[in-house]
């Protein structure tokens, strides 16, 4: 039977696309079908039919949007209305990555799971500890278990962070090296898909970085 057909769609009353809406604006991150089965104890066939009715119920004049990134579906605000909202939040950038930090980072994407002493060799330099640490603190990179080798050194890997910033919903959508031509293509790629001031909306295609004392992945609608 057609799970929209059904009445009550929802335990507690209501449809099941208005009790989505109502996790992904409480959560104000990422959820994915994993942790959208733990929440409605639905089904993945019948949690997609709900996204699916959402997304069209949040199409037209509505002012958010449901976007799927980084594994899962998020909230973001309508593109229609950027003006106005720009005039809620500061656009201006704070903290955006360094050109070493974009270096480490696309090599870390590219090459993954990869080590300090791999990133230094790569890179040319004597040291990429500093950039490690600060892409961790940014959590675009997390500790992903030690290489088995002498010194058993640790290796890096990306996070959900890294796609939700550079818009991406897996890392198959990272831009082909191929089409950077020669030298650090990584760097290269990466810059690319570096998200510019929001023309899309808030959590439109690219995740904006919020100055001041804002959560570094967006501005939470």
């Amino acid at each position: 039977m057609e799970i929209f057909n059904q009445d009550p769609l929802w335990d507690e009353g209501g449809d099941l696309p208005g009790a989505l809406e109502a996790l992904f604006t409480a959560a104000g991150e990422v959820l994915d079908l994993a942790r959208l089965r733990e929440l409605t104890g639905l089904g993945d066939g019948a949690l997609q039919q709900g996204i699916e009715k959402l997304q069209e119920r949040l199409g037209g004049a509505s002012g958010l949007r449901l976007l799927e990134v980084g594994g899962g579906w998020r909230m973001a605000t309508s593109p229609l209305y950027k003006e106005m909202v720009a005039r809620l939040v500061t656009t201006t950038r704070s903290g955006k990555l360094t050109p070493a930090q974009i270096e480490t980072l696309a090599i870390i994407a590219y090459r993954q799971p990869v080590t300090i002493t791999e990133l230094n060799a790569i890179r040319g330099v004597t040291s990429s500890a500093n950039q490690v640490k600060s892409l961790m603190e940014r959590q675009l990179i997390s500790p992903a278990g030690r290489k088995p080798v002498v010194g058993r050194p640790m290796t890096y890997a990306t996070t959900q962070a890294f796609l939700l910033h550079f818009g991406l919903k897996s890392l198959h959508d990272l831009p082909r090296l191929e089409d950077f031509g020669e030298g650090r293509l990584e760097a290269q790629a990466l810059t690319a898909l570096e998200p510019p001031l929001p023309e899309d909306g808030l959590f439109g295609e690219g995740v904006l970085e919020p100055a001041a004392d804002l959560p570094e992945e967006g501005i939470e609608p």
